[in-house]
């Protein structure tokens, strides 16, 4: 269920596109790996994705696993969107918004790396070590949905 504000910002901007990817290395238990991102998204959530996997060999020859999830639609990714949000802090939300958007003509991109580990725990909180990447494309006013995602995400102060 979409809060009414949000559902009206969408009517003139709506995310296109969502994606998730995340590294399963060699001594990692793939299991594990999954449940981490089901902690982000939501395991209702799981089944409206597309989920594909390639097996990458790593720096020293071991294999690693790359798994892509492909958030097949729009209302799903926006509900994706604002509970990431919400469980991040303050400062957090200030720094996707001031540092990990890509903004274009017609909209732009949202890109969050968030701690593999800690979401395995249930915790959200962005890192660049070995994240779970989640990239948003959105199209219309991306500054005005982080604007809406921050006043309706809540979280945690720092």
């Amino acid at each position: 269920m979409l809060i009414p504000s949000l559902l009206y910002v969408l009517l003139d901007m709506r995310v296109d596109k969502m994606f998730i990817q995340v590294l399963c290395h060699a001594t990692e238990d793939e299991d594990k790996v999954m449940k981490a991102v089901e902690n982000v998204v939501g395991l209702d959530r799981m089944s409206r994705m597309r989920i594909s996997s390639q097996v990458l060999k790593g720096y020293y020859g071991d294999p690693v696993t790359m798994i892509r999830f492909e958030v097949l639609d729009p209302e799903t990714s926006t509900q994706i969107i604002r509970e990431v949000f919400s469980k991040l802090s303050e400062y957090e939300k200030h720094d996707i918004a001031e540092n990990c958007i890509e903004r274009g003509r017609h909209g732009g991109r949202i890109y969050i790396r968030l701690d593999k580990q800690a979401a395995y725990n249930r915790i959200l909180r962005l890192s660049d070590k070995d994240p779970i990447r989640i990239e948003v494309s959105v199209r219309g006013d991306i500054d005005k949905l982080i604007d809406i995602l921050n006043i309706q995400g809540g979280g945690d102060t720092m």
